[in-house]
């Protein structure tokens, strides 16, 4: 077995353990990960640590013998200028912002609006930037400002396919449940060991020559993040059921209901249809395809139509989450809400993307749709269905046909909105 294969292999296993750990005894499972926090500050100033250690050493080592030990000196030498330029580095490192299209208000007011007028709500939290990826994807990650993650910047990240997937009602639901979640009213300590699962990754993926000296802190958290994120895994399955709470402050059970299912069935489907053909069929013809978030509603609604849309949802409720996946299973979110069963209907055939992002979501799809999808590298590589050669075929010519008549439709307006966002 490969070495990766034995970190997955060890890591699982304390997951494991450690979720069944949560369920048997909740306090002690909270008091480790915990702990385990707190040892990610006491790595970001060991070295600031180790810096005064060495200096208080040397001049021990000079002042307090009648002869010096050059041995001793010349090691904590050693250590002090080491600590020292790694302090350094760590004071002035600055995590990157989440990449992505950034949205202003006049680009998106009603998105904008929305925002606000959950945040009023909730009280919390401030929204610093809204940014639109590739990705299936409504996550709250806070950015350090400085070496310690004290205070941050809190960036919105909403992905394009999500938002293009649910109605209206929906997403307003999808996007109360998040910032509820960091609003930490009811549950502060499983927030913060939540919000940490994206910023301690931070801090071991510094390159570059301006991190020069950073590489002691990178080893470090390359060991430390992937084991925090493993132990933490319970609590974040708890806080994402917390989410869920949270919406139905702003949204009724039913519409809470209605959009974690449409949002599970969504993804579950693009994971494993949509973006495995869309793949095949834009292999040997990139150039002539459409941009990939552009018929993704279409194709839903679509895929998702009657006995077909029940199929899925069978699916998703069998489905288990993989190991590490923090979202608990759709089963287990619905109970937490306080229903047992769940249908999907037809979908909405006006998306969310059309009200809230306005004109500019065509602007989007062409920033977006010129590279590969941040969610596509880590969806199922299964593919439930066979095309046959001809039906290949036919595809996808009538999908080359689409993406031509469409660029030549909008190449102007479009290149000017994509030099507006970006």
């Amino acid at each position: 077995m490969s070495e990766t294969g034995w970190r997955q292999s060890f890591l699982r296993l304390i997951g494991t353990g450690l979720e069944t750990l949560s369920e048997t005894c909740p306090r002690g499972y909270l008091v480790i990960a915990t702990t385990l926090a707190l040892a990610g500050y006491g790595g970001l100033l060991l070295f600031p640590w180790l810096l005064l250690v060495g200096v208080s050493a040397g001049y021990a080592a000079v002042t307090g013998q009648p002869a010096v030990v050059w041995s001793h000196l010349l090691v904590w030498s050693a250590v002090t200028a080491g600590s020292a330029l790694v302090t350094c580095r760590i004071a002035r490192f600055r995590p990157a912002l989440p990449a992505g299209c950034v949205l202003d208000r006049n680009k998106a007011p009603a998105l904008f609006d929305l925002v606000g007028e959950l945040v009023r709500h909730y009280r919390r939290p401030v929204i610093d930037r809204i940014v639109i990826s590739g990705a299936f994807e409504l996550e709250l990650v806070k950015t350090p400002l400085w070496a310690l993650p004290v205070w941050s910047v809190n960036t919105l990240i909403i992905g394009l396919p999500m938002i293009r997937s649910l109605s209206p009602a929906q997403f307003r639901c999808v996007l109360a449940r998040r910032l509820g979640q960091f609003s930490k009213r009811y549950n502060p300590l499983q927030n913060w060991l939540t919000q940490l699962r994206r910023i301690w990754p931070q801090y071991c993926t510094a390159t570059g020559a301006s991190f020069t000296g950073l590489q002691p802190v990178r080893w470090l958290f390359s060991i430390y993040a992937p084991l925090y994120n493993v132990v933490s895994l319970p609590a974040a399955r708890l806080d994402e059921l917390a989410a869920d709470s949270y919406a139905m402050e702003v949204c009724s059970g039913e519409e809470v209901l209605d959009a974690i299912t449409v949002e599970t069935v969504s993804r579950c489907y693009l994971e494993e249809k949509y973006w495995p053909v869309y793949r095949r069929l834009s292999a040997p013809v990139r150039e002539a395809m459409p941009k990939p978030h552009a018929g993704m509603a279409s194709a839903l609604r679509a895929g998702l139509k009657e006995d077909r849309g029940e199929q899925w949802l069978m699916q998703a409720l069998d489905q288990e989450p993989r190991w590490d996946d923090p979202m608990p299973s759709l089963a287990r979110r619905m109970d937490n809400i306080g229903y047992l069963d769940t249908q999907i209907g037809d979908m909405a055939t006006v998306s969310a993307a059309v009200v809230y992002l306005g004109p500019v979501v065509e602007a989007l799809d062409e920033a977006l749709g010129q590279a590969v999808p941040d969610g596509i590298s880590q969806v199922s590589r299964r593919y439930p269905f066979k095309l046959e050669p001809h039906k290949l075929m036919a595809a996808l010519k009538r999908l080359s046909r689409r993406g031509r008549a469409r660029n030549d439709a909008s190449t102007a307006d479009t290149h000017y909105q994509i030099s507006s966002l970006q």
